[in-house]
């Protein structure tokens, strides 16, 4: 396998000489799409088109056709946007991490933005409240976690990084990815040393041939403290203790796992700790937090407190302090700990279906001293948790992807709480699921929406919406 950076301007990769790629088209793009892809038509329809800004004309190859719309690759840039700029990364169009590290970063909040007022098209209330991004303090360096992949080019390269865009097989190497901080690039270029040291390959998607697999860098930006795990489909002699030899001084919790499930999504399903306490430290907001291998957090610290100081904000908006409230999809307890935190006579009740985050939010609840906040493993998107009270005064839900089921907006609203908090990652279900509490119940009105950049350089929104229930006079 050969990977050259991209280059707008270049002339497209020949295609095998069994492949006739189809002749490149001249397009105008218009908007962004959720996606990152530039949108443009030709002869009424629609392309999605990579690595091309709004308006924007290009020169670009289909690589996929639908019946009414195709995406493409932008090859070369005839009249680029005031908004382009030269991407800082050498894999900018080849590589899956980033799709719009060539967009300046202010346009990439007025784009996101843009994104998300369309999104709320059908919402009028909501699409006019619409504020202006809230940027990330910093657009390089920012993940706190990142989750590397092993393999191999042609020739027998180890390579451990990020997976080309659209491919499942084919790593481009992270040594120098800027999504991550410089300790995790050097535990990176440790790894790969290491493991050509010892000769051991990369587990192969395809022959399914024993290797290394995945590596899991977790940082706590604010302590300081790391956590580490080296993933293979089998136990190597010697790799555990020289991987944790290796780690000294870059890694407080090392973990060498083993995947036996090679025929699905890399898995460690017999997790070895190797040195350290088995997790990290981080502080949000004041408060402690566990964070272990599984553990779902926030890959941007800073700007998830940011978020999460919103949170508070709205829910005491005009001096109004709940009795009771609900967080759902509330993970370690981040938002939960922090509502109840602020306000000891409000009781907390927060709601996940993943098992270790609930127990990993009763230890945070004890670690911080705050007992006026429970914790239960429940699916909220299935129907009413047992053990809940029947009114809530506030209620938050944050969601994954693919939003709230009716069956989680029915039993909500049967609750007829005061205010609801929608932290949402996706502009479309976030529409979907505000225009149907709108139908249900018309009462529910938005008082703010206010979205968040957790994600540079990436097509990626986090929003807050407010909804206030104010009866009908």
């Amino acid at each position: 396998m050969s990977d050259q950076p991209f280059q707008p301007s270049s002339a497209p990769v020949p295609p095998p000489p069994s492949c006739q790629e189809p002749p490149p088209l001249e397009l105008v793009t218009e908007k962004l799409a959720f996606g990152g892809q530039a949108i443009a038509r030709l002869d009424r329809f629609v392309y999605f088109v990579d690595d091309a800004l709004p308006g924007e004309t290009v020169r670009a190859v289909v690589y996929k056709r639908k019946k009414n719309f195709a995406f493409a690759r932008a090859v070369e840039i005839l009249k680029a946007s005031p908004d382009r700029v030269p991407p800082t990364c050498p894999w900018m169009g080849r590589c899956g991490g980033c799709a719009l590290r060539h967009c300046a970063p202010a346009a990439q909040l007025r784009l996101k933005r843009d994104i998300l007022v369309e999104a709320l098209h059908a919402l009028p209330a909501a699409q006019a409240l619409v504020a202006p991004v809230v940027p990330s303090p910093h657009t390089d360096d920012y993940r706190n976690k990142m989750v590397y992949s092993f393999g191999e080019t042609l020739d027998g390269e180890l390579r451990l990084g990020l997976h080309r865009r659209g491919s499942y097989i084919h790593i481009l190497p992270a040594d120098d990815c800027l999504l991550q901080s410089a300790a995790s690039r050097e535990i990176v270029r440790r790894t790969v040393a290491l493991a050509n040291r010892l000769h051991i390959g990369a587990f192969h998607e395809i022959k399914k041939t024993a290797g290394l697999r995945t590596l899991m860098v977790r940082e706590a930006r604010h302590t300081g403290q790391r956590l580490v795990e080296l993933l293979a489909t089998a136990d190597f002699p010697g790799l555990a203790e020289a991987f944790s030899a290796e780690m000294q001084g870059l890694a407080d919790t090392v973990y060498v796992s083993i995947d036996h499930n090679i025929r699905g999504t890399p898995t460690a399903s017999d997790r070895r700790l190797i040195r350290g306490p088995g997790y990290l430290v981080e502080t949000l907001g004041g408060l402690r937090f566990r964070v272990g291998p599984d553990t779902f957090f926030q890959s941007n610290t800073e700007q998830a407190e940011a978020l999460f100081r919103a949170v508070a904000e709205e829910a005491v908006r005009d001096g109004s302090i709940p009795a009771v409230a609900l967080d759902l999809f509330t993970g370690t307890g981040p938002i939960a700990l922090r509502l109840a935190s602020a306000s000891p006579a409000t009781r907390v009740y927060g709601v996940e279906s993943w098992a270790p985050s609930v127990e990993a939010a009763r230890l945070n609840a004890a670690e911080n001293h705050i007992a006026n906040v429970s914790f239960q493993v429940a699916d909220v998107n299935r129907a009413l948790p047992p053990g809940l009270p029947s009114h809530a005064d506030l209620v938050v839900v944050d969601p994954p992807r693919p939003g709230l089921s009716n069956a989680a907006i029915d039993w909500i609203l049967r609750m007829t709480p005061a205010d609801i908090l929608y932290v949402s990652c996706n502009p479309s279900t976030l529409a979907r699921d505000l225009a149907t509490i709108a139908a249900k119940a018309p009462a529910y009105v938005p008082l703010a929406v206010r979205p968040f950049d957790l994600f540079p350089h990436t097509y990626h929104l986090e929003t807050l919406v407010h909804l206030r229930l104010v009866p009908f006079s």
